[in-house]
This record gives structure tokens, sequence and C-alpha cells, in this order.
């Protein structure tokens, strides 16, 4: 889903596999394989060996796929490693919160208070993205998509003020393209756009207002839940204030 070459992304991680397997079997042992993502860049420090003062080899981003093969703890009451394998030739240590594990009892909880302790309107939507996709069955699903929405309609404001500035002397340029058609292509957008977020534009106002895709989703999905009132009203408020504008 995140990779254009699917291909070679599998081919990557078939390499992986081989030579952990045979690793393993040359010392006796089974090789084991457990597919994890990275949920926390504060954490995501790739060491060399099981120790928080180790050189750091990369610093992984949010969604990052790993493959744990290993673990290992500083001492009593002291950190837990894992030792993973990113890519065919880079392998390293990781701290365990830096990671979930799709399918482990309570990782889905442990993630949703990451979200919500979350301040950086693009790594909540990030995570919720990740969220969706790897714990789609939790109960917290409504929740996911309800913050992304939260988010994006936070981020409207921020858009605004900063394409304003850049935009600030439109008058002098292009006179036959409309501001809406500049604001819709500003720079700041692109980042939310690659996260599945799209925003529409007020002429009356010149601001950004986030288009309700999340809300939608709370509504059509989840019909009877909390989150889903609270939804429905804030698409009602989109749709007058574009009511306003006609």
């Amino acid at each position: 889903m995140y990779h254009p070459n699917l291909v070679r992304t599998a081919g990557c991680w078939i390499m992986i596999f081989v030579l952990t397997a045979a690793t393993a079997l040359a010392q006796g042992g089974r090789a084991h394989f457990t597919k994890a993502f990275i949920i926390d860049e504060r954490l995501s420090a790739l060491r060399r060996d099981a120790d928080m003062t180790s050189p750091v080899v990369h610093r992984l981003r949010i969604g990052r796929p790993v493959y744990v093969i290993g673990s290992k703890s500083e001492g009593p009451k002291q950190a837990r490693f894992y030792r993973v394998a990113v890519t065919r030739r880079t392998r390293g240590w990781l701290h365990e919160a830096a990671i979930v594990v799709p399918g482990r009892a309570g990782e889905d909880v442990r993630m949703m208070k990451l979200i919500e302790g979350t301040g950086d309107g693009l790594d909540r939507i990030a995570l919720c993205r990740l969220f969706l996709e790897h714990f789609s069955r939790s109960s917290s699903t409504p929740r996911a998509l309800f913050v992304i929405g939260e988010a994006a309609d936070r981020a409207a404001a921020t858009l605004t003020e900063h394409a304003r500035r850049r935009l600030k002397n439109l008058d002098e340029q292009n006179a036959n393209v409309a501001r809406r058609d500049y604001y819709l292509n500003d720079v700041g957008l692109d980042r939310y756009s690659k996260l599945g977020v799209a925003f529409d534009f007020r002429d009356d106002s010149t601001q950004y207002v986030y288009d309700g895709k999340a809300y939608r989703e709370v509504l059509k999905r989840f019909p009877h839940s909390e989150e889903a009132q609270v939804a429905r009203d804030r698409l009602d408020r989109l749709a007058q204030s574009f009511a306003r504008q006609k």
C-alpha cells in the first residue's frame, strides 16, 4: 500500500526470510518472524546493540514495517529491546515501545493511548491510518476515524494562515487563474493529501475547510457509536457553511 514497487519490496523481504532462516538453522534453532510497525519516532532509534547508549544506525519513521527476530532486556526494570530486520542488510535493536505488533492482545489499546497523547496533527493522522489498517476490528475503530477528522479540522486554520502568507500577492500574478485554484494547489496540503486527507476552499472567507470524509465514514460504518453524533453535527455545520457561501 505504501510502496510503489510491491514486487521489489516482496523480493527484499523474501531475502530477509531466507538469510535469517539460514542463520538460525546454522545455529541449530528455528527462525521466527513477527511483523511489526513503527508507531513512536521518539523511541525509534535503531541501535547496534540492546542498550540505550549504543550507537544509532537509523531513525525509523512512523509506519515503517520491521520484522522482530529476537528480544533482550537491559536488566531488571530496564528497557526491553527487540532485534529487528529492517531491510535485507539492515538489522538492529529497537526499544519495545517504538513498535506495535498487530494481532497481539492489547496492542490496539496501547496504540490508541499513544494516538490520544500525540500533539502533532500529521502524526495523529498517520497513526490513525496505521491503526485502521491493522486493527480494523478493534472497538476503538470509530474513535480512530473521528480523530482523523478532528485533526484535519484543527489543521485547516493553520494551513489557511500559512497559505495566506505564501499567496498574499495573488492579485499581482496570473489573472486568468482563480484564487481557489492557487489555494488548493498550495504545497502545504501535500503531506495531508498523501495521508488521504483533503480540504475544500471557501472563497468568501479565504480559508480551508476539511471535506469531512472521516466523519462520513463514521456515520456509514458506526451510526450508533458515540462519535457518530458529533460527526453528524460537524457535517451539518460544514453543509450550512457552504450553503451560505452560495
